[in-house]
């Protein structure tokens, strides 16, 4: 019986082994630009980073409202207690008075208590903290939105130039190994005296330099999009997309004027003043009285139940004495003047970068067409002459010139499409 079985069961081992071993490889993702931006967003950590701080944010607003509420709470106590003399709690139990038995005996008493109160706390004015400090955290609110808004900008940058310098790798590889077979086949061919040799021979070589080159490059393309979309970096993939674009009209100072008013470093920076400003109130408000309002009700008694109680609603005032007031107050007029320096050196930089931006999209925009029209003469020129024959050394001179012009065009395109982009994010919106 055990020579049969062990056949069976060898032949199901070998064929449940390559399934096993062929189904990593078998799923491979296509990805568009929407699908890698969506991605992006997904797994970016310093974007989930921002939206946490959102969160954050968000909940501290939620606290900052809440000090504008009474407190109430409850609290109960049960305590045995051995005495000779009157003595009192510690003030975490409300000092409640503790007293030997009647009529004293000699030796110490022993004795239970219990006591339970409710209570409420308010402030009713409080020199304007309260109020500042939810007007902090506002602006601290709206300051992590546009943090979140300027590095979710970043990353459709980003994944937008992985994406088109992909595409523009694989057009490359793709013309390389063109011209690396169009050399094999000349030189497969004959018919070549020794001059012809040499040179198809050096075209060949020169060929298949660039397409291992290109190759490379494609490789390190395809791992430069995985690790933006933080995929795994031997995700099978493959991208689908067109290298295609449109001309931009688009005024200079129209272009500062939206980067000035939508840039969201800026809208951040504004915040930061708002902040500065209101530290600098909140500073001054330590010197200001404090008014609350606070009642108690409790319940104190040696057994149950507890009969007797003790009340008491009281309206106090407290002003502060500190030292270092001065001294806060400078310091947060400072950091308010340090902040008034950094937002004039981020709203410079901002306009460098609109103006080079600007700058670059205008000299791809010319320059892009005119690639493209040179190509597209020298292509039809090329497909003219095809059908007359002729030596195939100059036919393969004159494809690798075409091909050269081809990618020089496709490479004009996509840097007027990053152009067109960086601009984009140069502006703060979207520029049709």
């Amino acid at each position: 019986m055990a020579p049969t079985v062990l056949p069976a069961l060898l032949a199901l081992l070998a064929l449940a082994f390559p399934l096993q071993a062929a189904s990593p490889g078998a799923i491979e993702k296509v990805l568009t630009l929407e699908e890698a931006r969506r991605l992006a967003f997904l797994n970016d950590a310093r974007l989930l980073s921002a939206e946490q701080d959102k969160i954050i944010a968000e909940e501290r607003v939620r606290e900052a409202r809440y000090l504008f509420l009474p407190e109430f709470g409850l609290q109960a106590s049960a305590t045995k207690y051995e005495a000779r003399y009157p003595f009192s709690l510690s003030g975490d139990f409300r000092n409640i008075l503790l007293f030997p038995d009647n009529p004293p005996t000699y030796g110490a008493n022993t004795g239970n208590i219990y006591s339970g109160r409710g209570y409420m706390r308010m402030s009713l004015y409080e020199g304007r903290r309260n109020i500042n400090t939810l007007r902090l955290a506002q602006a601290a609110q709206k300051q992590a939105t546009s943090n979140y808004e300027s590095v979710k900008m970043d990353l459709a940058l980003s994944v937008k130039e992985v994406f088109y310098r992909l595409l523009l790798a694989q057009e490359r590889a793709r013309a390389s190994r063109q011209t690396q077979e169009a050399a094999k086949r000349v030189l497969s061919g004959g018919r070549l005296d020794g001059w012809e040799r040499v040179e198809v021979e050096a075209l060949l070589a020169r060929a298949r330099a660039t397409a291992s080159e290109a190759a490379h490059n494609l490789d390190l393309s395809r791992l430069a999009f995985l690790k933006n979309l933080n995929l795994e970096l031997d995700t099978p993939f493959r991208v689908e997309g067109k290298l295609e674009s449109q001309p931009v009209e688009m005024n200079i100072e129209r272009a500062v004027l939206w980067a000035m008013e939508l840039r969201p470093e800026l809208q951040s920076e504004t915040y930061k003043a708002q902040m500065d400003a209101i530290s600098v109130n909140l500073a001054s408000a330590r010197r200001n009285p404090t008014v609350f309002l606070a009642g108690d009700y409790e319940l104190t008694g040696l057994r149950f139940p507890l009969r007797d109680n003790n009340w008491d609603a009281t309206v106090g005032i407290r002003i502060p004495l500190s030292y270092d007031y001065w001294s806060q107050i400078k310091q947060k007029r400072a950091e308010q003047r340090q902040g008034q320096l950094k937002r004039t050196e981020l709203q410079d930089r901002v306009r460098l970068e609109v103006r080079q931006a600007y700058e670059t999209l205008q000299y791809w925009q010319k320059e892009w067409p005119l690639r493209r029209q040179q190509f597209e003469r020298v292509e039809k020129l090329f497909e003219a002459v095809s059908g007359q024959g002729g030596g195939s050394l100059a036919r393969l001179r004159a494809m690798s010139s075409v091909l050269d012009l081809k990618l020089a065009s496709l490479s004009a395109l996509t840097e007027h499409m990053l152009a067109h982009a960086r601009l984009e994010r140069a502006v703060g919106r979207q520029i049709p």
